[in-house]
């Protein structure tokens, strides 16, 4: 499933947070699903981008407190809040973002939003599943982004830029049985194609942030699946989104992309992706001119 000749699982310079052009710097950023895998990393990437003004959002306290010590300890200088919340959870994501901006000061906005929070229910076939967990798949990774980006549309500046994960098993055929958690990612594409299409001044992209066998999901999908899975670099999609997030990638306006992906060679495609329906759901074959 490749978009570009070159694939990467690793880090590259095209996508080195200490670029100029790929500068956080001035950017309020709110990232939630933090306390762990990717978000954590995703932290440490914006803070190498010059980020001043970080919020950091998590149901899971106990372990924000161990990393935002180990930032502050290497980034002293810029502001770095952690909050409390569960993005199913309306209320909590409120006062989450009124408390990031209160703290960065009463004429800040949030700048970019990324979430990567999500669950993986257990891998099973939909005849044996547990339905109370199968169902929490989209409780939480389609409602549950529902929820935050209805509280990003009020709270956010109103050029944001909403960065999602999700998954490329969306597309995959029904083979290993992810059933709850490929289908309501696949749903959670096309809310987020509605969400940009709905708030045309926010740039919305979701990211497939490649197979990470070191975060709590990838474990479970290799545990279950039993299937030998390639690994790529955890600080790969953390640095992609740093690229995402800039002015480089405003052509994925509304598009999914894959962490894989060289931007170099996206980059060079930027007016045919841009102006046409690609990195877009469709139905393959459809629309067609019938005589």
């Amino acid at each position: 499933m490749n978009y570009t000749k070159t694939q990467h699982s690793t880090l590259y310079g095209s996508i080195s947070p200490k670029l100029p052009t790929l500068s956080a710097a001035g950017k309020a950023v709110l990232i939630a699903g933090a306390s762990s895998g990717i978000g954590q990393a995703t932290a440490r990437a914006f803070l190498k981008a010059g980020c001043e003004r970080l919020a950091l959002v998590s149901r899971r306290v106990t372990m924000l407190s161990p990393l935002v010590s180990e930032l502050k300890a290497r980034y002293p200088k810029p502001q770095i809040v952690t909050l409390v919340a569960d993005i199913q959870d309306a209320a909590a994501l409120e006062a989450a973002f009124t408390s990031a901006k209160d703290t960065f000061g009463a004429t800040s906005s949030i700048d970019v939003v990324i979430n990567c929070a999500g669950y993986q229910p257990t891998l099973a076939p939909i005849a044996k599943a547990d339905l109370a967990d199968w169902w929490s798949g989209f409780e939480i990774n389609v409602r549950g982004a529902a929820t935050l980006a209805r509280v990003l549309a009020s709270h956010a500046s109103p050029e944001a830029v909403f960065l999602q994960l999700g998954t490329a098993g969306a597309f995959f055929p029904a083979q290993v049985p992810m059933s709850a958690y490929a289908i309501s990612k696949l749903a959670l594409v096309k809310l987020m194609e509605y969400f940009g299409a709905e708030n045309p001044g926010l740039r919305v992209v979701t990211v497939h942030p490649g197979i990470v066998p070191g975060t709590e999901s990838g474990q479970r999908m290799v545990e279950q699946s039993g299937l030998a899975w390639p690994g790529d670099d955890i600080n790969l999609p953390a640095h992609f989104l740093v690229w995402a997030a800039s002015d480089e990638a405003k052509f994925l306006k509304n598009k999914f992309v894959w962490a894989n992906w060289d931007v170099d060679e996206m980059k060079a495609r930027e007016q045919e992706i841009a102006g046409s329906p690609e990195l877009m759901v469709g139905l393959n074959g459809f629309p067609r001119n019938v005589e």
